[in-house]
């Protein structure tokens, strides 16, 4: 599993439209995971509004994310945990449930680049990119 992680606009999905290349791709959310033809790496992004909106708990979420990842998709994450704190409970739960759900998956992942602002820096790089 490979994931990159940065800011809202910061470049991420340009970066990976870049990593991939001419590998078959499809781009997609939790929702529309399901859609992907056979082949097609799977390209996975807005997990946070995916945790927002689902019904799932914590260990629900991760079960559903487990199983349709495979090694070799693809994870664009929005970091929601740094900055203000959120005033309001229900964004404030979602950053924790963020955090902890990233931390499941960082600890799978085989590489992790955070992208900021368009440059890359590694993360985590177990195998090659």
């Amino acid at each position: 599993m490979h994931i990159f992680i940065g800011g809202a606009y910061n470049g991420k999905t340009e970066y990976v439209r870049r990593w991939i290349g001419d590998q078959p791709s499809f781009f997609c959310t939790m929702e529309t995971a399901g859609s992907a033809a056979p082949g097609e790496r799977l390209v996975i992004s807005d997990l946070h509004d995916w945790l927002q909106s689902t019904s799932l708990s914590e260990s629900e979420s991760l079960h559903a994310i487990r199983e349709i990842s495979s090694p070799d998709t693809v994870f664009i994450l929005t970091e929601v945990g740094r900055g203000i704190v959120p005033l309001g409970s229900e964004q404030r739960d979602l950053r924790d449930r963020c955090g902890r759900l990233y931390q499941q998956l960082f600890a799978e992942a085989t590489d992790i680049i955070r992208i900021w602002y368009g440059i890359p820096q590694t993360i985590k790089r177990s195998g090659l990119l």
